[in-house]
């Protein structure tokens, strides 16, 4: 049987962090709450379904920020990479790798 309770609760710090853009905290929550998503099964309860329909949207919405925050990071170091490789071109900067 699903814990409605520990649903609920995860949703609502999971929305919390997505709306606070706090990446730290929604991988946290994820990580330790891995086994628990994964163990959620569809049912036949409207009122249930509903519930899982809500928390996988955050949930969704959660992965996406994620994902974009890692491509921002992923710019980020290649522009830096980049730069860095400008840099050791010109003559007389010998160290700058």
């Amino acid at each position: 049987m699903l814990d409605t309770t520990r649903l609920t609760e995860l949703s609502e710090a999971l929305e919390c962090s997505v709306r606070e853009k706090d990446v730290e905290n929604i991988q946290r929550l994820c990580d330790e709450n891995d086994e628990f998503i994964r163990s959620i099964q569809p049912v036949s309860d409207a009122q249930l379904k509903e519930q899982i329909k809500t928390f996988i949207s955050i949930h969704r919405s959660a992965i996406l920020f994620i994902k974009d925050v890692h491509s921002e990071m992923q710019k980020q170091l290649y522009q830096t990479n980049k730069s860095r490789k400008g840099v050791s071109q010109y003559k007389g900067v010998k160290n700058a790798k």
